[in-house]
């Protein structure tokens, strides 16, 4: 078995480590450290200079990217995994929002199929399921026709379809709570989103079965002085974790700022929300059964309402460290380390540390992705794109 070792500016929990190692062996990381001896181990030695060895990103809600619609194309999910590594994704959710039911019964076992997949490509970690047990008021580019109440028989069915691992939905609607009971006893993180709920109301539902929030600030109750709805129960509870879309168009930097000075990047995770449209021209694109216009760079609807996003995640974590003055060390927790604890998947992914996967995206000192190891083998460096 062949150890390989990585040099340049590890970065750790928190700090940054110049000229250090990361030694990988097969498909884990058997060593970290700032010992340039460590190196010798290595019977192959690739030195990286300035730039930063970083855990590969997390990212929890893919729509599509690259011209690719997950609910629609779930054939094409080893296509959307190979092009992911030249954003320094390394492991994702592909999300599936409100959908007719026929839709769900044809591409969730056919997303099956592809999670996982060949260290070739970003790992599909399971499905997120972005409602249908939403509120209808705040569905955003949902269709109103696929969004179901409550209904625990069609969540069986959905659960039993693909390996779930976060479920989307309302906390106040009626029979939501027998829904997140369900979710949660077959290891789903529950997450509230699209929703109206008042503070109470989602302050009591952080405090059971509800771990997260989809997409903070948007589609949900605001944050107002007299009542602070999802915001403010998510920053006045202790424990919940908050997804943010950092394109700027999504949330206003300065609230991106406020969200990371109250609950820090233990309890923030950057994700994209991207859609087919990301890393493409403009044009027209599919978001499940949605036709979605590519136009300035902006997915909007027909009726003009944005449609998820074209964010990647190396472009979620500049605009991090922009908007909110963080440390390279906290904004790598906001892009790898948080989402990968929030799924279970903390034990292996999002930390370079021993024993875990050999995941690592070499970011250059201007913070684009220079290269990609997942599982030990180098599968992304930018000559290698089709």
């Amino acid at each position: 078995m062949k150890t390989v070792a990585l040099r340049g500016k590890v970065v750790t929990d928190y700090e940054v480590w110049p000229e250090a190692t990361v030694l990988i062996e097969g498909g884990s990381i058997r060593d970290v450290g700032r010992d340039e001896s460590l190196a010798a181990e290595a019977e192959e030695v690739h030195d990286y200079g300035d730039s930063l060895l970083v855990p590969g990103f997390v990212d929890l809600q893919v729509n599509g990217s690259f011209g690719v619609d997950v609910a629609s194309e779930p054939e094409r999910l080893p296509e959307l995994s190979e092009k992911l590594l030249q954003t320094g994704t390394t492991s994702y959710l592909p999300t599936v929002i409100s959908s007719l039911e026929s839709l769900y019964e044809n591409t969730l076992p056919a997303l099956t199929a592809g999670i996982g997949g060949p260290p070739s490509g970003a790992e599909a970690l399971g499905v997120h399921l972005e409602g249908p047990f939403l509120n209808l008021k705040k569905r955003g580019a949902h269709a109103a026709s696929h969004i179901s109440p409550p209904d625990a028989a069609l969540l069986e069915r959905l659960l039993d379809l693909t390996p779930v691992r976060m479920l989307t939905l309302a906390p106040e609607l009626d029979g939501a709570e027998d829904l997140m009971a369900r979710a949660c006893d077959r290891g789903v993180a529950v997450s509230a989103g699209h929703s109206d709920a008042p503070f109470e109301v989602a302050y009591r539902a952080f405090d059971h079965q509800v771990s997260c929030v989809t997409h903070l600030f948007n589609a949900m109750s605001p944050l107002h002085h007299r009542e602070p709805g999802i915001p403010g129960a998510a920053f006045a509870h202790p424990l919940v974790v908050c997804g943010l879309i950092p394109d700027g168009l999504h949330v206003h930097p300065e609230m991106v700022g406020l969200a990371f000075r109250m609950l820090g990047p233990n309890r923030v995770y950057l994700t994209t929300d991207a859609m087919a449209a990301a890393g493409m021209s403009s044009g027209e694109y599919r978001l499940a059964t949605r036709t979605v216009y590519l136009e300035s760079g902006v997915p909007r609807l027909g009726s003009g309402a944005i449609a998820g996003s074209v964010l990647t995640m190396n472009e979620a974590f500049q605009n991090i460290l922009a908007f909110t003055g963080c440390t390279v060390p906290e904004a790598v927790r906001m892009a790898s380390t948080t989402p990968a604890r929030l799924i279970g998947e903390g034990k292996r992914k999002g930390r370079l540390v021993p024993g875990y996967d050999a995941d690592v995206a070499v970011i250059s000192p201007g913070y684009t992705v220079e290269t990609v190891w997942r599982a030990g083998r180098q599968v992304y460096t930018p000559e290698t794109t089709g």
